[in-house]
């Protein structure tokens, strides 16, 4: 798979996120100690956007019903909550992120 570069290496601090389009895909760049992961930026509950959440340590929170990521896999560790109800979601896709001559690649 090719590599597209999305952005300058220091443009994802430390414990910060940023969103990318990537080839018509919305890719969620998270700079999880000092390493960067791509994740999926739509929530697979109901298609929030994950970079309007927050982000705490290696953890994403969609921001319209509390579903939780974990960015190294991608995986759904809380369901959404509605009120009193609680929800399943699916995992987000993830993508292959590296910094390389000063830029950050995202591989679809």
């Amino acid at each position: 798979m090719a590599f597209v570069e999305v952005a300058k290496a220091d443009d994802v601090p430390s414990g910060q996120m940023r969103l990318f389009k990537v080839q018509g895909k919305e890719v969620l760049v998270v700079n999880y100690e000092g390493k960067l992961h791509g994740i999926g930026g739509r929530c697979s509950h109901m298609n929030g956007e994950l970079s309007k959440g927050r982000v705490e340590g290696k953890l994403v929170t969609c921001p319209r019903h509390g579903s939780v990521f974990d960015v190294t896999t991608g995986e759904c560790v809380t369901g959404p909550k509605i009120v009193f109800l609680k929800f399943r979601a699916r995992a987000v896709p993830t993508y292959e992120v590296r910094v390389e001559g000063g830029s950050i690649q995202v591989s679809l």
